[in-house]
């Protein structure tokens, strides 16, 4: 779950509180901090939605599901629900856009009473042949609503909640392969020797790629080095979509001979990738 605030006008109460912060010691400024934090965590779950993670499929019943959203707190929200396309960039970071043509939500926009709940109608209408999972999120986000009423009084903080979940459209076959592409020798900008590890999901859908570990061997001595999960970064943990390539850098291991030509260098090592899903 991740979530935003923003901060509001100051009511006359904030101002003298804040005037009060000034000359207070550390001591009570801290107490009085934490006071404050519990205030605000008190609300922390007042909205949620579930659940957090499903499989479409391209068509027939399965292509329609259903969420839920709760409303734990006592004054009615707003919330909007949109679908994105989830990619990938080689450093793994997620890259979102509109997915607007692949879903019918119904209703997106939504009045939820307090102490209440609200169904939600998912349905996918993209294409029908899936030969590759399509990973995509649903996200669920709190708008700003007032009710109408004065202001005056609330919260110096109002937080805004939103779910991002995860929705994959499973393909006619599963097929779970996770490759390492190739292993580059290099020389970082400020002279450091490196290696480049560039792995690939060739299957057919996302592997989760847990307590990873990469053998690289030197194809000419047939030593060999093992990279485990603190030495490959962010790979470690990550969920690589189906289809999707990433590169992590490596620090050059001390029993390998660093090339002289790096042309052509990359075919001098071979590697394996073996992870738990």
């Amino acid at each position: 779950m991740i979530f935003r605030h923003y901060t509001s006008k100051k009511s006359l109460l904030s101002r003298h509180l804040n005037d009060m912060m000034h000359t207070m010691n550390k001591s009570n400024k801290l107490c009085i901090g934490i006071m404050l934090m519990l205030l605000m965590m008190g609300n922390l779950f007042a909205f949620q939605f579930s659940p957090l993670e499903q499989e479409f499929s391209p068509s027939g019943p399965n292509s329609t599901k259903t969420y839920t959203i709760v409303n734990d707190s006592n004054d009615t929200i707003a919330v909007e629900i949109t679908a994105l396309t989830r990619d990938m960039d080689v450093n793994g970071k997620e890259i979102n856009q509109t997915a607007a043509a692949y879903f019918s939500i119904v209703p997106s926009k939504i009045l939820v009473r307090p102490q209440n709940s609200q169904i939600v109608r998912v349905q996918y209408r993209g294409p029908q042949s899936v030969p590759t999972e399509m990973a995509f999120r649903l996200r669920a986000e709190q708008l700003e609503y007032s009710q109408g009423r004065v202001t005056t009084g609330q919260s110096m903080f109002n937080f805004l909640y939103v779910y991002t979940t995860s929705l994959y459209v499973t393909p006619s076959r599963s097929i779970p392969r996770v490759v390492v592409e190739s292993v580059v020798p290099k020389i970082t900008s400020d002279g450091r020797q490196v290696m480049n590890i560039t792995v690939t999901n060739t299957g057919t859908v996302h592997q989760i790629l847990n307590g990873v570990t990469i053998e690289v061997i030197d194809n000419s001595t047939r030593q060999s080095v093992l990279y485990e999960s603190g030495a490959l970064g962010f790979v470690n943990g990550l969920n690589l979509l189906a289809g999707k390539t990433v590169t992590v850098e490596a620090v050059w291991p001390s029993n390998f001979t660093f090339p002289k030509n790096l042309v052509g260098a990359e075919k001098s090592f071979t590697a394996k990738i073996n992870y738990s899903n």
